[in-house]
């Protein structure tokens, strides 16, 4: 009787650990990292971006821009343009790597010197997706230097550097890239003022 409960016993546990061994999943790693500025909620980029991108911003002519702070407004309610990323991972997440993500995951950008955390983040199954809007970061620089209120000059900021910097108890990293920014008035149908 000893021996039959000792055998399953041994069965048992040999079951779990060959289950342990050979069903764990592989080492968790970033397979690919995408300048994106929008994705679905499936991880599919919609709008790649290569490194040195320049965002085109069309103005109607009777908006008034004569700030930083004004244009900073205007990309973010209207433009609504939003450099990003997207982590994409060689297998699908575990529940527990899901919790821990949602428990440690940040994004830093550092925008022309000037630092701040990333708001936009969504996590997937195999991918995680991060942003911030252009306006946003934009005003918070100009901010910082006490310059929102001055015109905006486009050729003293841009071309401008972007590093995004990502850490978790799972991995850290970072990308950098560089953006330009070009201001197109117009009225009605026809350009007027290229800043």
């Amino acid at each position: 009787m000893i021996t039959n409960k000792l055998s399953i016993a041994l069965v048992i546990l040999g079951f779990f650990t060959f289950c342990r061994e050979n069903f764990q999943p592989k080492e968790l790693n970033i397979q690919e990292v995408i300048l994106c500025d929008n994705f679905r909620s499936d991880g599919t980029c919609l709008e790649k971006k290569e490194k040195n991108h320049t965002y085109e911003i069309l103005i109607p002519a009777t908006q008034k821009i004569d700030s930083w702070e004004k244009l900073g407004n205007f990309l973010y309610f209207h433009a609504r343009e939003t450099p990003g990323f997207l982590l994409k991972f060689n297998r699908r997440f575990t529940v527990s790597e899901k919790i821990r993500l949602k428990n440690s995951y940040r994004s830093i950008f550092r925008f022309s010197g000037i630092e701040g955390k990333v708001e936009g983040l969504e996590i997937g199954d195999d991918w995680i997706g991060s942003f911030q809007y252009l306006g946003s970061m934009l005003k918070e620089r100009q901010r910082a230097l006490k310059l929102e209120k001055s015109y905006p000059d486009l050729k003293t900021l841009f071309p401008a550097d972007l590093k995004y910097t990502y850490k978790s108890e799972l991995f850290t990293g970072e990308i950098e890239t560089k953006i330009s920014l070009v201001i197109k008035f117009t009225k009605k149908w026809k350009f007027l003022i290229v800043i």
